[in-house]
């Protein structure tokens, strides 16, 4: 029997970002506008499951990328409604595994498509294909400061630091943030140890994180404002789930094998929602 860990949402017992105990990640990822759906037949009926179950399915039985690349189709998305969005879920899917290889898999013209994902990042909206296509608009993009140069006799020199990604976008729109991510797991340096690199995860991701307020949208005349429920980092070797939330954000660690000794074969909820804890450490001299 597989072992799973990861977030749920609105109480459902899918997995949306979560890993397995043979080292696999899924996470799903928002797709308005793109995301398209078989429909539910007599001849289908037997393979056929709601979108937001999709990322239970991967992550219940397979190990490995190859294994998803081998089997992603075998069943059907059909559009079931969830009751808290009331539609069905418009998602597509990012895979990883531990040897570092990662797929895309989505939703279109009412069947999957599955796209080799070389870089491992993703974003929402809109198709993974665009947005691998749009990062030749930042070729010039360097994590090196750019050096001064001579403009007839006159020399003129940047600023300060940060000269090299010089145009990078910088909102929270589903392109720029691609970019982003891009920009910033491309020039990480690696770090020593499993615990080095979950903080460097973290400190790239808060390049990320939504403010309350930041991001507003009016419907039916009320301001509905967006903001950065949890984010996650997964240790796929040693088969850690780490996150943080929006109210709390000290990083907290669910380990595989723990959670699972703990939860004695049954699945149980571990409340992500907690308040930030400030120290004062006005009298902690050294």
């Amino acid at each position: 029997m597989v072992s799973v860990v990861g977030a749920n949402a609105e109480g459902m017992t899918a997995i949306v970002d979560g890993i397995n105990d043979q080292g696999l990640y899924v996470g799903l990822f928002y797709f308005p506008g793109y995301a398209s759906y078989a429909d539910a037949t007599k001849d289908n009926a037997a393979r056929a499951m709601a979108p937001h179950e999709y990322g239970n399915w991967l992550l219940g039985n397979f190990a490995t990328v190859e294994e998803v690349k081998a089997n992603f189709d075998k069943v059907v998305l059909v559009p079931v409604v969830v009751n808290a969005i009331e539609q069905p879920a418009p998602v597509h899917f990012v895979v990883h595994d531990r040897s570092g290889k990662s797929v895309v898999i989505e939703p279109s013209d009412k069947s999957l498509k599955i796209f080799a994902n070389p870089l491992g990042v993703m974003a929402n909206s809109p198709t993974f294909d665009w947005h691998m296509t749009n990062l030749r608009n930042y070729v010039n993009l360097t994590a090196t400061n750019v050096p001064p140069i001579d403009l007839g006799g006159v020399k003129l020199a940047q600023f300060g630091q940060g000269s090299g990604l010089r145009g990078l976008p910088g909102d929270f729109t589903p392109p720029s943030r691609f970019v982003r991510a891009v920009a910033f797991s491309q020039s990480a340096i690696p770090s020593a140890t499993a615990a080095q690199t979950v903080l460097q995860a973290f400190h790239i991701l808060n390049n990320f994180d939504i403010p309350y307020g930041a991001v507003r949208e009016v419907d039916d005349g009320q301001m509905h404002a967006e903001e950065t429920t949890w984010t996650s980092a997964s240790d796929l070797k040693n088969l850690r789930w780490y996150f943080k939330t929006y109210d709390d954000q000290s990083i907290r660690s669910v380990d595989l094998a723990k959670a699972l000794a703990a939860a004695q074969g049954k699945i149980r909820l571990i409340k992500m929602q907690a308040q930030q804890p400030v120290n004062d450490v006005s009298t902690a001299f050294q």
